[in-house]
């Protein structure tokens, strides 16, 4: 066992193990004994005010599995590290943060390797959520009616929107005179909700009857396109990240008049897509004069890719099937079908997108 006395750390302000640095004022912030075992978070501390800001120890002890630290403080007070747990916190170099590793697709890339369909009632969710995470949606199917709320429930509590947490989107079966002139029109590609800000959602479909030949669901890898955008048309991809705009929603049955200011495009702070925000029957821009031509000339060729049928992912949505998708990164979008073929009817809503994160980083993290 090494013991290191005080005064080698008069100038050094912190400990190496095993070519990994770790400051004191770290370690002493990090201590175990400061910090609940779950959820891990600091302990209530009436002394803190009167710890000096650059924590010193008296003694520093480290072996192959532990080290102590006694800190020069009133009172007394030690702190005992396991030498794996600090090796697996490091942030010497920076430590990564785990990405969604996400998979950018296309229609030729899922029709050469179809994605998997899961049975929901066999596959524990963390086979499924790794699909979610990569491609941006999944299906699940063998879900009873009665079954699906406790099911999404089982990940985290359904979103409540202005029409609720689950709502139907039913068309019956009508002779072709009395349908109206709307019904089994097809949806071009769009994300829900863009007139809530600040919401990341995992949106799901679920089919409760399909009679209907027709209506196929449509999927666009939103990241997909806007980076072939972004190289293809760089001006018109800065346009859309850097231009905001009003996406709107009246809502006359809830009395309810929603309006979010947000860019069509967002990135992080490392240049990555971050979020896809596109709904042409929401978007009402207001911009400067002088911006506004400019502006839908990338608004309509962003639209026109997203309209490909090289980027468009369809399939049949069968009954008892549960379509989940990032509302923030897939759009999604209908073919068109004839009511009077045969009833079809879905359920929709949404679950936060942090709870999917929440529940991958504890089956794969450690604090």
């Amino acid at each position: 066992m090494m013991q290191h006395k005080d005064k080698i750390f008069s100038k050094q302000q912190f400990v190496t193990i095993k070519g990994k640095s770790f400051h004191y004022i770290w370690l002493r912030e990090n201590c175990p004994s400061c910090r609940y075992a779950a959820p891990y978070q600091q302990l209530y501390d009436p002394n803190i005010s009167d710890r000096p800001e650059k924590p010193q120890p008296l003694s520093v002890e480290l072996n192959e599995e532990t080290l102590t630290i006694d800190w020069d403080e009133t009172p007394a007070h030690r702190s005992v590290f396991s030498v794996e747990w600090l090796l697996k916190n490091s942030y010497d170099p920076q430590l990564e943060v785990e990405s969604d590793n996400y998979i950018l697709w296309d229609r030729a890339k899922l029709e050469l390797k179809s994605p998997q369909t899961y049975n929901a009632q066999t596959m524990n969710n963390d086979a499924w959520m790794e699909q979610l995470f990569s491609l941006g949606f999944v299906i699940l199917e063998n879900i009873p009616p009665e079954k699906l709320e406790p099911f999404l429930s089982s990940v985290g509590p359904i979103y409540n929107v202005d029409y609720g947490k689950i709502f139907a989107l039913e068309t019956k079966a009508k002779t072709k005179e009395s349908v109206p002139p709307r019904d089994g029109c097809p949806l071009p590609p769009h994300n829900d909700l863009s007139y809530w800000g600040g919401h990341r959602l995992v949106e799901f479909l679920y089919c409760v009857e399909n009679q209907n030949p027709g209506g196929e669901s449509t999927l666009v890898d939103g990241f997909r396109v806007t980076e072939d955008f972004r190289q293809d048309y760089p001006q018109y991809f800065q346009l859309l990240l850097e231009t905001p705009v009003q996406f709107w929603l009246v809502d006359q049955n809830h009395h309810y008049r929603f309006c979010n200011t947000a860019s069509i495009v967002e990135c992080d702070s490392s240049g990555n897509l971050a979020t896809v925000r596109f709904s042409k029957r929401n978007c009402r821009p207001h911009l400067p004069f002088e911006q506004l031509e400019n502006f839908y000339q990338a608004y309509h060729a962003f639209f026109r890719y997203l309209k490909k049928s090289d980027y468009q992912y369809q399939f049949h949505l069968k009954s008892h099937n549960c379509l989940l998708f990032q509302n923030f990164r897939i759009l999604h979008g209908r073919t068109a079908f004839d009511p009077a073929l045969g009833n079809r009817k879905l359920n929709s809503g949404y679950v936060d997108w942090n709870l999917f994160v929440g529940r991958r980083n504890f089956q794969y993290q450690e604090i």
